[in-house]
């Protein structure tokens, strides 16, 4: 596919994505210099905790700002960014430690990885139920955000944020952006163990070139059929080719093996409901339907998470696609 980014988007996600700037005023180079370990522990135990986003004058912003104990953090920044087509670095995670003086605070990238645009020194003003940021090298760009009891995108975040939880063998799930602890075991939301059928399909189409005449089908259209309980996937795809001749679906089923099982699982484990919403164009419209004993609930690609509706949109679709390609091919 065509990976050409139609960017509209607005200044200050130029300035946060156009690479080096000068860090901070010199007072605030001497102020880290010159701060003791026990100063720049103490500055940054006071901001421990979660925070989210209340707005800013412009993107970047940031969505959820979390400050851990142990001298970690993670982030989702929105970074203004909107495509028509994929792939969209609409929204990222930042990670990695963090230090403080009485103004500034430090997000260094983790041990080994490449610092990001949003990696670097901010101004703050911490209050009771706000933090302040704000960013020399964005001229004009502050962020006020909210003191929360905590944050999260997905389960896997609120472990680290020393949340008070029952004393109960359980787990943490998140939802709208909070953690919450339930005591007993997890139960997959998108592919449970109950679940007896899985249909992948696409209608093929987007950013490809038309299909020869005589075509009975789209590049990319395909469907995959899999009956959890007896391992046997049926598919049916377009079959294309590069000499001009014209596309027709070419259908087949066998029987999966317990490694090629194993790769679907992982593959649909890896699928989640979508929290951000992105405007896509120019790729096939991707669903997901799982069927269980309580019914059928059909997931959509969250590429097109602005159409909104009754959908549920989902992020790793593709990788369940992709998992079905390899085992057909």
């Amino acid at each position: 596919m065509n990976s050409k980014i139609v960017a509209g988007f607005f200044l200050g996600s130029l300035l946060a994505l156009g690479g080096c700037a000068v860090d901070g005023a010199q007072g605030d180079v001497d102020e880290e210099t010159e701060a003791s370990a026990d100063e720049l522990s103490v500055n940054a135990a006071k901001l421990v905790g979660a925070y989210t986003g209340d707005g800013t004058v412009r993107p970047p912003t940031f969505e959820g700002l979390v400050l851990q104990h142990d001298g970690t953090f993670f982030a989702d920044v929105d970074t203004g960014i909107r495509c028509v087509r994929a792939p969209c670095p609409s929204s990222v995670r930042i990670e990695g430690r963090f230090t403080a003086t009485t103004k500034t605070l430090r997000l260094n990238p983790k041990k080994g990885e490449a610092a990001t645009s949003y990696h670097g020194k901010y101004s703050y003003t911490l209050g009771t139920k706000k933090l302040s940021l704000g960013r020399a090298e964005w001229s004009g760009w502050t962020e006020s955000m909210g003191r929360e009891l905590s944050y999260c995108s997905e389960a896997k975040d609120c472990a680290g944020q020393g949340l008070i939880h029952p004393m109960c063998v359980g787990y943490w799930d998140c939802k709208a952006n909070a953690c919450g602890y339930k005591c007993g075991m997890p139960v997959a939301p998108i592919w449970p163990a109950s679940a007896s059928q899985l249909v992948a399909e696409s209608p093929g189409g987007g950013f490809v070139a038309p299909a020869p005449v005589g075509s009975t089908c789209t590049v990319g259209r395909a469907k995959y059929t899999l009956d959890v309980a007896t391992k046997k996937l049926a598919w049916e795809e377009c079959s294309w080719n590069d000499q001009g001749k014209p596309y027709h679906l070419v259908s087949g089923s066998r029987a999966l093996t317990a490694a090629e099982m194993a790769q679907v699982d992982a593959a649909m484990h890896g699928v989640s409901i979508a929290k951000e919403q992105i405007c896509g164009a120019d790729k096939p419209m991707l669903t997901i339907s799982v069927t269980t004993p309580e019914g059928k609930k059909t997931y959509t690609d969250a590429f097109y998470s602005c159409m909104g509706g009754n959908r549920t949109f989902v992020n790793g679709i593709d990788g369940v696609f992709g998992a079905f390609r390899d085992i057909v091919h």
